[in-house]
């Protein structure tokens, strides 16, 4: 060859050089690359336990499958099969290898079409991360960028600029974060999951080189459709790993004999409405990080078995709904909003956030507020007898009252006129505060919309709220909101005295109320405490049952409302909570007695302190320095004689046999009460009306509009059926004296429906 074509030669080698170089500077510095497109990945919405588990998935804003990890939660096998089978100079080149894209081109050349790319992990990243999501102007869709020669320049220029910033360690952790694995598969996680049904960390050799194959062609080589090509796609792949020494023999062998999956297993969707309730709100970089919940499997698995073999024996419109709190922390640890979730389109409505009537539940409030403010103790007498208020008559879930009772047995029987007598004696505004306080956030409006009905079921609450309540009294007055995330600090907050709480949990610490097979669940030793409600027209059934560990509610209904004859809380929510605590807290202590607490003697019958007239006393428990000390009036001695002096609203509640005789008053009609107006009973099918006389001579003759229905000894409560509308209730003695009341009885859904007693 001459020198002068030498020469020639020389200079176009020198010219491709140099052109090839400046349009290398060019692209280099006009292409610029945006890291955050390559670290940022519209992951899916992930939650995971307490422990680390994770329990419920959803699609990315993609539409795909996708849960970044970190390198080393990869497990021991997909990085070293992934560089071995893709990129074997990984670690050695500056992201485009010269190497393989030498080969690249002879083989391209000699083919006479494209059979080789010569891209390296550090490419595919920027392919997968940038090329395949161009933005598309004014919408939040991506298209891919062509594949042509220009593009795959690009990409190498942008590799080579990739590597100057991440490590080869982060390069590796995102391709596999990023790469597909067939369908809306995208990830090592999201496909150990799906296809293995098992984290990505706990993939055998085989299984690592199965979703290794499939990175050449998701499609061709997923493992559920095309099973004979993914295993000797696998299979070629494990004999490269113990020709290159990753893999031994022994493990090579084990890995060609491992099965391969015949199926996709659905992503973990657990715990549905828990879900809900911690993805409200967050925003769609919270999600993509995955959050570490409060929810513990193991409670979450036991309570949902509970509640589902529960509705099994429930009409197929009734429902049960229920939450279980760690009282240590406040942890939201369990919750199931509907346990016929997946029934039907009503299975998906989280009954626990809705707002419905408490019924009793709020009573143990009112309590505690009086016995913080000194008015109450265990031992104080109340009186179960008819009162007027907001102009209706508030009688006991049986129709009956009971006279004269201890603030132990009117709060642990959940009796109607006590509580009642009790928001009046310590403020219906305070208690108000109270409720506030603990967390029952729908009660907006001011004391005097709710009257006297606040603490029978006259507003609404949530389960999720009176979880919070409960955890607060449980917790001995420690209110904190309810925890969803790990490791949360929420605000803390004294909304009560340590022995106020103590004594209304030691009262509701009572079976008395209790089936004999509810009492036989609870057992002889297992110490539980809880709170029944029904609320009017048998719409809700609750339960609130807690020991110092836990604190469960159970809310039974129906999502629409409709009413059932069964939803009374001591019969259908009881005993659920209480299976529920037996199977989470089965060896929880009782409280030991806080500071505070003290030991007194108080007349066994008025409960306060004793005067020299009282016949007996008895200990009790005391707030030390709140607990008023006002001295016994219903005993006082006559001639010598210790006489019992009963307060008015007693009187006509006192059983003849007793040693006091009031002085014959007017003929007086205390039931019903002039002007109220009466809801008749959930289960009352008759409407009895109760009707009771004071100041009655031997014997009381009663009418009804006029008509003689009947006649009742004084002192005895007489029962008779009215319909509904307003009547004239008369009552005559046997001294001829005589008295009358206007009533009106309503039954709800028939007209306009008053307020909720019970």
């Amino acid at each position: 060859m001459s020198s002068k074509i030498l020469k020639g030669i020389t200079m176009l080698l020198l010219l491709f050089l140099m052109l090839t170089g400046a349009g290398f500077v060019m692209l280099w510095t006009s292409l610029p690359l945006e890291v955050e497109r390559v670290t940022h990945i519209e992951a899916s919405p992930a939650l995971y336990d307490s422990e680390g588990y994770l329990f419920h998935l959803r699609l990315s804003p993609d539409s795909e499958w996708q849960v970044p990890i970190s390198l080393a939660d990869m497990g021991k096998w997909l990085p070293r099969v992934v560089v071995a089978v893709e990129d074997g100079r990984f670690y050695s080149h500056p992201g485009v290898d010269p190497l393989a894209l030498l080969r690249a081109t002879v083989q391209n050349l000699t083919s006479g079409h494209i059979v080789s790319g010569a891209s390296t992990l550090t490419s595919q990243l920027i392919r997968l991360s940038i090329s395949e999501r161009e933005p598309v102007p004014g919408s939040s869709r991506h298209t891919r960028r062509p594949r042509s020669i220009v593009t795959k320049v690009r990409e190498f220029v942008l590799a080579l600029k990739l590597e100057r910033v991440l490590s080869k360690e982060e390069i590796l952790e995102y391709y596999l974060n990023r790469a597909p694995f067939g369908g809306n598969i995208r990830g090592v996680q999201a496909a150990a999951l799906i296809y293995f049904g098992k984290q990505a960390s706990q993939l055998s050799p085989g299984e690592a080189c199965l979703l290794i194959g499939m990175l050449k062609g998701p499609t061709l080589y997923r493992p559920d459709t095309q099973p004979e090509a993914a295993r000797e796609r696998r299979d070629a792949i494990i004999r490269l790993m113990e020709n290159k020494g990753v893999f031994t023999h022994n493990e090579a062998q084990r890995a060609l004999l491992e099965g391969l999956p015949n199926r996709r297993t659905p992503p973990p969707f657990r715990a549905y409405h828990f879900s809900e309730l911690v993805m409200e709100g967050r925003t769609q970089t919270e999600l993509s990080a995955g959050l570490r919940t409060t929810l513990r499997l193991d409670i979450q698995s036991r309570l949902e078995s509970i509640l589902r073999q529960a509705a099994r024996e429930l009409p197929a419109n009734i429902t049960l709904a229920a939450g279980i709190v760690e009282n240590r922390t406040a942890n939201l640890v369990a919750w199931m909003g509907n346990a016929r979730f997946g029934e039907g389109s009503t299975g998906w409505v989280d009954c626990g956030r809705a707002p419905r009537s408490p019924g009793s539940t709020l009573k143990p409030f009112a309590y505690l507020s009086a016995v913080d403010q000194g008015y109450l103790t265990a031992s104080s007498l109340l009186a179960d007898t008819s009162i007027a208020f907001s102009g209706r008559a508030p009688r006991n879930f049986d129709l009956l009252y009971r006279g004269a009772v201890t603030a132990r047995v009117a709060l642990s029987e959940s009796l109607n006129a006590p509580a009642v007598r009790v928001l009046r004696m310590a403020g219906a505004d305070r208690i108000l505060r109270l409720l506030k306080d603990v967390g029952l956030h729908h009660l907006t409006q001011p004391a005097s919309y709710y009257g006297d009905s606040l603490i029978l079921g006259g507003c609404e609450v949530t389960l999720l709220e009176e979880l919070e309540a409960f955890a607060a009294l449980a917790s001995l007055g420690l209110h904190r909101p309810l925890s969803l995330l790990k490791g949360q600090l929420p605000p803390e907050n004294h909304i009560a005295s340590e022995a106020g709480c103590w004594l209304i949990c030691d009262i509701l610490n009572h079976r008395g109320p209790l089936s004999l097979l509810t009492r036989g669940t609870i057992g002889q030793k297992w110490q539980v405490a809880l709170k029944t409600g029904t609320s009017y027209g048998l719409r809700d059934a609750w339960t609130a049952a807690w020991t110092p560990d836990f604190t469960a509610v159970v809310w039974v209904g129906a999502p629409e409302g409709e009413s059932w004859p069964g939803l009374i809380g001591a019969r259908t929510a009881a005993p659920v909570a209480l299976r529920i605590l037996r199977a989470v807290s089965p060896h929880s202590s009782w409280y030991n007695k806080p500071k505070g607490l003290v030991l007194r003697k108080v007349c066994t019958l008025s409960g306060r302190t004793p005067t020299a007239a009282c016949p007996s006393t008895q200990l009790d428990w005391a707030l030390e320095g709140i607990t008023r000390t006002t001295p016994c009036t219903m005993h006082t001695l006559r001639q010598g004689h210790t006489t019992v002096i009963w307060p008015t609203e007693l009187r006509t509640a006192v059983p003849p046999s007793t040693s006091f005789s009031p002085q014959q008053g007017p003929l007086t009609i205390t039931s019903p009460i002039a002007g109220a107006t009466y809801l008749t009973a959930p289960f009352d099918l008759q409407r009895r009306l109760p009707m009771r006389a004071e100041g009655a001579a031997e014997q009381v003759w009663w009418y009804l509009d006029g008509r003689y229905i009947g006649t009742s000894l004084p002192n005895e409560t007489f029962f008779h059926p009215v319909s509904d509308g307003t009547h004239i209730i008369g009552a005559t003695d046997k001294e001829g004296r005589s008295t009358s009341t206007t009533v009106r009885v309503a039954t709800p859904g028939r007209s306009e429906e008053p307020q909720p007693l019970n």
